[in-house]
């Protein structure tokens, strides 16, 4: 396994090299990353950011706004907020997304249970403290590999992630809570003696050499080419981030335990002419191949049904179900 560690705060750099090292499998064994970011909304690779982010706050605050590759909803992080990345091979065999999804999680749980903060695993992306959320993680798979990564709010500025993340009022009432700022909390304040976000990076660090089979890798100046030229061309370009409203003449909007999902349709003479899907569901692999399949079918229940039956939804729309999506088209 290799370490990799920069000292850029960069979130758009740290997504290049993510999917620098993931379109190179035969090349690299499996990959661990710790970094850091400045203030920063990354953005679901689902999700609208002007429905998600309040976009003139973080212009005031000079806020980045990054779309990640993974599913999932939209998160704050800063300098007080540290990244965990892993790369792992096979995610068909070896390590499926679900065993590599525990993988990271009980690595996170167990390193900090090194210092005594006992965390443990919600659903299927949280890690929480004391019912507190403390981290999140997604996914996305590629050339036969997965990327899982989560953030660790350590001393994060809380009351600015409230500020800028525009939470669907649902899904917060959904968790009979009042508010996100009342759902999170940073590690740091479970800590006996506190230290500072550098220290706890530098833990996490040795705790992972400690635990694993660990080489410490320095990124190469072609490495460097190759992920600038990703960077260039998707994390770090407007159009990635923002990209075209769909154009639509029916959309709607529901929300399920395992996500939201958006549906945007142009419907030209009884037939779907135009697809767009988008929402916070944990989606591994671009839905562009959905949507795909959907278009130039008749909008009619029957024939969508047809359509996707017997298509595995789940690395899509995440644990959305057929009859949920077909529930949002029709209901």
């Amino acid at each position: 396994m290799l370490y990799i560690e920069t000292e850029s705060r960069d979130a758009a750099f740290h997504f290049s090299v993510e999917e620098y090292f993931i379109e190179r499998p035969q090349l690299f064994s499996p990959i661990i990353m710790l970094w850091q970011t400045g203030k920063c909304v990354m953005i679901g690779n689902n999700q609208v950011a002007h429905a998600e982010v309040n976009l003139s706050y973080a212009q005031e605050n000079e806020v980045q706004i990054v779309r990640r590759s993974s599913g999932g909803g939209a998160i704050f992080t800063d300098s007080g907020t540290l990244l965990y990345s892993m790369i792992l091979p096979n995610p068909t065999s070896e390590y499926p997304t679900q065993k590599a999804r525990e993988i990271l999680a009980e690595s996170v749980i167990g390193t900090l249970s090194k210092i005594g903060i006992h965390a443990g695993q919600e659903g299927r992306n949280d890690i929480i403290v004391n019912g507190k959320k403390v981290s999140g993680m997604a996914q996305y798979v590629r050339n036969n590999r997965v990327c899982s990564h989560c953030s660790l709010l350590y001393d994060s500025d809380l009351d600015m992630l409230a500020g800028i993340l525009q939470v669907d009022e649902e899904k917060i009432s959904s968790k009979a809570i009042r508010s996100v700022r009342s759902r999170v909390a940073n590690l740091k304040d479970y800590l006996k003696k506190p230290t500072s976000t550098r220290e706890f990076r530098n833990f996490i660090k040795q705790s992972l050499l400690a635990d694993h089979d660990i080489s410490e890798y320095t990124l190469t100046d072609n490495d460097l080419a190759g992920i600038n030229s990703i960077y260039q061309e998707k994390y770090g370009n407007t159009q990635w981030t923002y990209g075209h409203s769909p154009k639509f003449s029916f959309h709607n909007s529901k929300r399920y335990a395992s996500g939201r999902v958006e549906i945007f349709l142009d419907i030209v003479s009884g037939s779907i002419s135009s697809c767009t899907i988008r929402g916070d569901f944990l989606s591994t692999v671009p839905i562009r191949a959905l949507e795909e399949r959907l278009e130039k079918k008749e909008f009619s229940f029957k024939t969508i049904n047809e359509t996707i039956s017997g298509v595995n939804l789940y690395p899509y729309l995440g644990d959305i179900t057929k009859d949920q999506l077909l529930s949002c088209m029709f209901d």
